[in-house]
């Protein structure tokens, strides 16, 4: 009997559970990547825009006129808010 024969059903069998795995995580980072580009602000009322060496912090309903850099580089307080125009105001 060769020793060589006894593992290969194994091997195929740890090949394809491998195969099944990679194709697993795979499909979880397309899905994860999917709902970001569907949904980047999810239940936050602003994202985070990487902008050079530094963050700006954008809220969802920005007003499309205004450049990204005039968005504030520090994040609101619990009791503040982004205004679409880029500035931090007490919440109402």
């Amino acid at each position: 009997m060769n020793p060589s024969m006894d593992s290969a059903p194994g091997h195929a069998r740890t090949k394809k559970t491998l195969k099944w795995v990679i194709l697993i995580i795979g499909a979880l980072f397309f899905l994860t990547v999917l709902l970001e580009a569907i949904d980047p602000y999810g239940d936050q009322p602003y994202i985070e825009i990487t902008h050079g060496d530094h963050v700006h912090y954008v809220p969802h309903d920005r007003d499309p006129k205004v450049a990204i850099s005039k968005f504030p580089t520090v994040p609101p307080g619990p009791d503040e808010i982004i205004t679409p125009e880029g500035r931090i105001v007490p919440k109402e």
